[in-house]
């Protein structure tokens, strides 16, 4: 992911003009609008103290109340119990059926409990017994105290093809008295009487969780190239589209009457029967879908149109939530603000959320060009459009993600603001790392941004020492004198993407190439070239060594760390190969670079939410993609239990496939980690004519065919108009 600096200085122009012209959102509360009443709220259900022992595993609705499954440890069995809603709370209305079951399958299970309209209960669970080592699905009706299995046969039978047994991904009871499934391999009509399958058909396509029904049809979430779409099966079937922006990590379920209700971090919304066009209730930064470590894990719906959404929080436990319409509420929001990132953010997500909670009259919406996971080449000219239209229009964004953007262009012409206010009594408090905030100082002493969290480039290596490879003068002194080839063979742009972005900034100064610095680092990248041994181009399919080849071919390999639990897997392989582990360069790649558009008519609020951004509520949470920069969260996390995100996979190494095991690290390791962290002081730099002058200056002269001043030449007069601009 690289930005296109000559789009930006271009864009950027065109923008000025009116980008400091004070068009933007207005405040109701100003402007004297009154208020309305009627909205959609959010409102957390008490639920009984007798449940805190317990872990709330699924929600349905019947004969017009909410029920919960509940289940817990107790003398190495697994127990279950059911709570309903009732006037004056939640009561437990655990039959004696599901009252004696007692299940040996540990703490790892797949649990949901549904009941028919004739008030017969089914539970599925599916897990690996005690004593046996394949996962299978189990079901139990239930009425009163009575109790059968009717375990499908086919659920007990090894599928030879797939090397597994057959379970449900999801079941539905129908008012007629079946049960439909829908397991990887088809969809199932099942007797509610003894689990007989009445019907199946196979499956034509890719289908995910969950699998919902009205009482008479069922629908399944159906995934293709252009996202999830919910199949109807039944009377009049059909296929639905999700409302934009929905089509991710689907929650649904189904009223009697065929409404369907679908809720995320974009909102929840409801499409009645009959009709074709999805009602958005509420926004999902309005509700707690939007926060990370807050999963929905299903969703019930009664005839008063309450909806009600069951969650599982990292921290362990559950709540429930419950949205319901109140006339009288007002609509408080009076300030609106638009974030804009290239990349979505879970930790951008949460801060908008918990923003939102502490000021109601304040609403941030996130607009992102990408998903978070997005893998595929970014289009950075169709983002800088993007940008300019809103930035010429009224739809300018407040604040601005800058990551892979060009931020001095931005700077340059004025269209961010100061952001020392935030910033500076954070630093100078010791809140922040200066180490990394402190890099976005400018000479005059103004800042226009900062990053929220950060990541680095962990050098990976297995007969190699920790200071050997962690910089490029030390890493080409010792490969220059290894016989085996460490990184493996390398094409000249693999080996410009590996390393220009560490000496990117060294080798231009204020327009300038440094050509003495430049000569440097050109001699240090043969050095490293003449080891791995360079090659044209790469067959289809083929790829250079990565981390995953250290346990065979590769002997040296570079992997990003960015969090604690992400660099389970890197120190993992350290370990398996009894290696070593640094962060090469002692560089950071900086990430969530936000600024504040001078466009924007809410900059003290923008600054409040920059600063809750950077505070211990948003940073104290591992999202996956970064290192908090909030020195404090830094050190939270670090000493945080990691089993939860332990795994295993095999791995191919010189002596065949083996066991690859990925478990939580030491607390040494973890301090290790902790102080790599600290120590970081230098922001890698990404420009894309830089590399793309190296990738075609480089390639003689790594291959022995070019001299190092004629190198330095090539690149001189690649860059020359460049850098005059």
């Amino acid at each position: 992911m690289r930005h296109g600096k000559g789009i930006a200085a271009a864009l950027c122009a065109a923008i000025l003009a009116g980008a400091l012209g004070g068009c933007g959102k207005q405040d109701t509360k100003d402007g004297g609008l009154e208020q309305q009443k009627g909205r959609w709220v959010e409102t957390q259900e008490e639920l009984p103290e007798e449940l805190e022992d317990w872990t709330l595993q699924n929600i349905f609705s019947t004969a017009g109340e909410i029920h919960l499954l509940a289940s817990r440890q107790e003398g190495g069995k697994t127990l279950f119990s059911e709570w309903a809603g009732k006037e004056d709370g939640f009561a437990d209305v655990t039959e004696g059926w599901l009252a004696s079951l007692e299940l040996d399958c540990g703490e790892w299970f797949e649990v949901q409990l549904m009941q028919s309209g004739s008030g017969t209960q089914y539970l599925y669970a599916g897990y690996v017994a005690d004593g046996e080592e394949d996962f299978k699905g189990h079901l139990w009706k239930g009425q009163g105290e009575q109790i059968w299995d009717i375990t499908p046969a086919k659920w007990t039978v090894l599928n030879e093809e797939w090397g597994m047994y057959e379970w449900p991904l999801g079941l539905a009871a129908q008012k007629d008295g079946t049960l439909t499934t829908l397991s990887y391999l088809s969809v199932d009509v099942l007797s509610g009487t003894d689990g007989s399958v009445l019907s199946s058909e196979p499956l034509s396509g890719q289908y995910e969780k969950p699998l919902v029904s009205d009482g008479e049809n069922v629908y399944l979430c159906a995934s293709g190239s252009s996202g999830i779409q919910v199949e109807k099966r039944g009377s009049n079937p059909e296929t639905i589209s999700l409302p934009a922006g929905a089509a991710e990590g689907v929650n649904l379920c189904a009223a009697a009457d065929g409404t369907l209700v679908t809720a995320g971090g974009e909102g929840i919304f409801r499409r009645r029967a009959g009709e074709s066009d999805w009602e958005k209730l509420l926004n999902g930064s309005e509700t707690d879908l939007a926060l990370a470590g807050c999963w929905c894990i299903g969703l019930a719906m009664l005839e008063s149109d309450d909806i009600y959404a069951l969650y599982r929080e990292s921290e362990g436990g559950g709540k429930l939530n419950r949205y319901a319409y109140d006339p009288e509420a007002v609509i408080e929001v009076t300030q609106e603000l638009k974030l804009y990132t290239v990349f979505d953010s879970s930790l951008l997500q949460q801060a908008a959320v918990l923003y939102h909670k502490e000021h109601p009259e304040v609403l941030i919406t996130i607009e992102s060009a990408y998903p978070a996971y997005y893998d595929d080449e970014t289009d950075y000219n169709a983002v800088y459009q993007s940008l300019n239209t809103m930035l010429m229009g009224d739809d300018a964004p407040d604040i601005l993600v800058m990551d892979h953007l060009d931020m001095d262009s931005f700077t340059e012409k004025g269209l961010l603001v100061d952001i020392g206010e935030v910033v500076n009594p954070l630093e100078e408090s010791g809140e922040l790392l200066p180490g990394i905030t402190g890099a976005y100082v400018r000479e005059d002493g103004h800042r226009y941004v900062v990053p929220l969290q950060f990541g680095f480039t962990m050098a990976l290596g297995r007969d190699i020492g920790e200071a050997d490879m962690a910089s490029l003068e030390a890493l080409a002194q010792f490969l220059s004198g290894a016989q085996d080839s460490y990184l493996g063979p390398q094409t000249v742009s693999e080996l410009v993407d590996k390393f220009y972005p560490y000496f990117c900034g060294d080798i231009v100064k204020e327009k300038r190439l440094d050509k003495e610095t430049l000569a440097g680092k050109l001699e240090c990248l043969k050095k490293i070239a003449d080891n791995c041994g360079m090659v044209d181009s790469r067959e289809k399919g083929e790829r250079a060594y990565n981390m995953w080849n250290l346990a065979s071919q590769a002997k040296l390999a570079f992997s990003e760390a960015d969090g604690f639990k992400n660099c389970m897997f890197p120190i993992a392989m350290a370990e398996h190969i009894k290696g070593s582990f640094t962060a090469y360069e002692n560089s950071f790649v900086p990430t969530l670079q936000t600024g504040i558009c001078a466009k924007s008519p809410y900059q003290d609020t923008a600054m409040d939410f920059l600063r809750l951004a950077l505070s211990g509520s948003i940073q104290d949470t591992d999202y996956y993609r970064g290192f908090p920069v909030n020195r404090a969260s830094l050190e939270k996390q670090v000493h945080e239990d990691r089993s939860e995100a332990e795994a295993e996979t095999s791995i191919e190494t010189d002596d065949g496939e083996a066991v690859f095991i990925i478990r939580d690290y030491s607390e040494e390791t973890a301090d290790r980690l902790l102080a790599l962290c600290q120590a970081l002081d230098k922001p890698v730099k990404e420009d894309e004519k830089i590399r793309e002058v190296l990738i075609e200056a480089l390639d003689g002269y790594l291959k022995g065919s070019q001299s190092q001043e004629d190198t330095v030449q090539k690149i001189e007069d690649g860059l020359k108009m460049y850098l005059a601009e």
